[in-house]
């Protein structure tokens, strides 16, 4: 399994919580609470995220990385992912030390950005802000086929995108109602991502809510500040970072000024009104 690359993370698995991820907590644990950040990754699936959790809770927010496949004790793939399971990690993470469990923020980066919204929908209670990381403003089909469900909510399939709309960001049926989030939400992407319309989606999400600050970075690619904080020598990240598009210069420059400015972002969430 994956390990974690904070020393003082707390390994979680399906057996003993019901989810499987990687809690960081700040080193400084005392102070006033502060809000704390569930990081979603996307099609990738396993704990890439990982290093992204880690950094935020060097910047003093409690933070769990969360997997939801690809991992010995999850689904293999992406598909028919029930929306309860982050449910149960927020709630893990609303009752660790030093967060606030009412400012509770959603970074879902890719894939992850349509749970990140998807949870501000139908979790209020429990999301005061979404971080939409190369977002996706439309719910896409499971990775295994354009004919299943990638999430579930209570049994029932949530609606996605035909093959023919995945790249509309107005797709029929499958956009995310992302006026119904009551917080505030930050859009990151890059203009030169490769891999979808990340831009595009941001625009639409943008549209739909006042609530959302878009980030554009020009030149950058896809999922460019997760890649970053994994470092060009992790295993498969040069290959993912020449995939996903723009330059390494852009996507360095982007990545740093885009995390500076989520974390500004977050430390400045309020309390959930759900």
């Amino acid at each position: 399994m994956t390990q974690p690359v904070d020393p003082f993370a707390v390994h979680e698995t399906v057996a003993g919580t019901g989810f499987h991820g990687e809690l960081h907590l700040p080193s400084d644990g005392g102070g006033a609470a502060r809000p704390a950040v569930l990081v979603v990754g996307g099609a990738e699936g396993g704990l890439t995220v990982d290093p992204l959790a880690a950094a935020l809770a060097r910047n003093g927010f409690p933070s769990l990385a969360v997997a939801y496949f690809g991992l010995p004790d999850l689904p293999p793939t992406l598909s028919r992912i029930p929306l309860e399971y982050f449910a149960g990690a927020l709630r893990t993470l609303a009752a660790q030390p030093g967060g606030d469990p009412h400012r509770i923020v959603v970074w879902g980066v890719s894939r992850g950005s349509e749970v990140a919204q998807l949870l501000a929908v139908d979790f209020p209670e429990l999301v005061a802000g979404v971080v939409a990381d190369s977002p996706s403003s439309v719910v896409h089909a499971s990775s295994v086929s354009p004919d299943i469900a990638a999430w579930t909510l209570g049994g029932r399939d949530v609606a996605y995108a035909s093959v023919a709309h995945q790249d509309d960001p107005q797709a029929p049926g499958a956009t995310i109602d992302d006026a119904a989030i009551a917080g505030p939400v930050l859009t990151i992407c890059g203009d030169a991502d490769r891999l979808w319309p990340s831009c595009a989606f941001a625009d639409a999400i943008a549209a739909r809510s006042p609530r959302v600050t878009t980030l554009v970075r020009p030149g950058a690619g896809h999922a460019f500040v997760g890649l970053h904080l994994q470092g060009a020598q992790a295993p498969g990240v040069a290959a993912r970072s020449a995939a996903a598009g723009g330059s390494a210069e852009a996507n360095t420059d982007a990545a740093i000024d885009a995390f500076d400015r989520a974390v500004r972002f977050i430390a400045a969430v309020g309390p959930a009104s759900g």
